[in-house]
């Protein structure tokens, strides 16, 4: 009944912040900067995962060290099966410590939410991005390898006609002389649709009959 007592009483209180934490990275952050909804739902999943094996092992025999030693072993393996940029993995790391500050009951739910917005709040200061304009993400695999990162940017922006946010390199395969990246792009504007309306009026004025 006691255990019953406490679930409700303090793992449920900071559960709750611990979502509301995470939500707010994941959403409010993240996916209104950079529009990957599929990195904010992974950043959630793993924070809740973290979170409930967390109290798994406090409640258990198993050493706290030992078993957040094994987890972040698991973590390692699985972030470097996939390339992030480093503020993706920023990302996934602020993920991961509200998980621990909200899961391990240090100085009350009051200190935890006081670190909660230390973090968050370093986050919303740090991740300025220089473009907010919300741009589409791409994958392109390109028949050409570039040793020059500013060439490749060039090169893709006069390929695709789009003015190139964000690009990283996720493969480069010498044997086959192909380049994978992901790229954010925006519609670049076009000169001559702004000239368009001024052209006609030119025109009229030459041609009075118009």
């Amino acid at each position: 009944m006691n255990g019953g007592l406490d679930i409700v009483s303090d793992v449920l209180p900071r559960f709750g912040v611990d979502l509301a934490a995470i939500c707010l990275l994941a959403y409010a952050l993240y996916f209104r900067r950079h529009r990957r909804s599929d990195l904010a739902g992974a950043f959630v999943l793993l924070n809740v995962s973290v979170f409930l094996a967390i109290l798994v092992i406090t409640g258990g025999e198993v050493g706290l060290a030992v078993g957040l030693g094994l987890f972040a072993i698991l973590s390692i393996v699985r972030l470097r099966s996939e390339t992030f940029s480093p503020t993706e993995l920023g990302y996934f790391f602020v993920a991961l410590t509200l998980a621990l500050i909200n899961a391990i009951d240090v100085s009350g739910l009051e200190f935890a939410l006081v670190l909660d917005g230390l973090a968050l709040g370093t986050v919303l200061a740090l991740d300025r991005r220089r473009d907010q304009r919300s741009g589409r993400e791409t994958l392109v695999t390109l028949e050409l390898v570039f040793s020059d990162h500013d060439a490749l940017r060039r090169h893709l922006g006069e390929r695709l006609d789009v003015e190139v946010l964000d690009l990283r390199v996720l493969e480069i395969d010498y044997v086959r002389e192909t380049t994978r990246v992901s790229l954010r792009a925006a519609e670049r504007p076009h000169l001559e649709d702004v000239r368009t309306i001024p052209e006609e009026l030119h025109a009229a004025h030459a041609n009075p009959r118009a």
